[in-house]
């Protein structure tokens, strides 16, 4: 049995390349990650280097640092997070959460209210359009 080969124009064959390499983007685009995905390592987040691993989260958590205000991608907010030492603040894309349910579940993320998060680390989001929006992060649990 003889195979079938199909002869394409030169004009043909580039644009059928366009077109592969177009779908295979916007597939890439669909699998990304989303803010607050767990990470072994900043690859895992992006592939364009602009999310980042923080690995000092419960399995890994992929970030946006040193945000602005409105600047994170549509399912998270810009937080900051202020010690008692004012000069150690870090500003993080927080994945957006109106329950525990949105946020990663068996690493310990719970969605909380910025006001409320931790004693010793004063946390705010600085988003002018979700001020009063609330975030997944990791609370730690005593063990008994």
């Amino acid at each position: 049995m003889a195979a079938l080969c199909l002869q394409f124009p030169p004009f043909m064959r580039a644009r059928l390349r366009h077109f592969a390499l177009a779908l295979a983007l916007s597939a890439l685009g669909a699998c990304s990650p989303r803010i607050g995905d767990s990470c072994s390592s900043s690859a895992n987040c992006s592939i364009n280097g602009d999310r980042v691993c923080d690995i000092t989260q419960p399995n890994g958590s992929c970030a946006v640092l040193d945000c602005q205000a409105d600047t994170c991608p549509d399912d998270a907010v810009c937080a900051r997070f202020t010690p008692a030492e004012p000069r150690l603040q870090v500003l993080s894309c927080m994945r957006r959460c109106n329950s525990d349910g949105d946020c990663r579940q068996g690493d310990g993320y719970r969605c909380v209210d910025p006001a409320t998060y931790l004693d010793g680390l004063f946390a705010e989001v600085v988003d002018r359009q979700r001020p009063d929006a609330r975030f997944c992060a990791a609370i730690a649990t005593s063990s008994p």
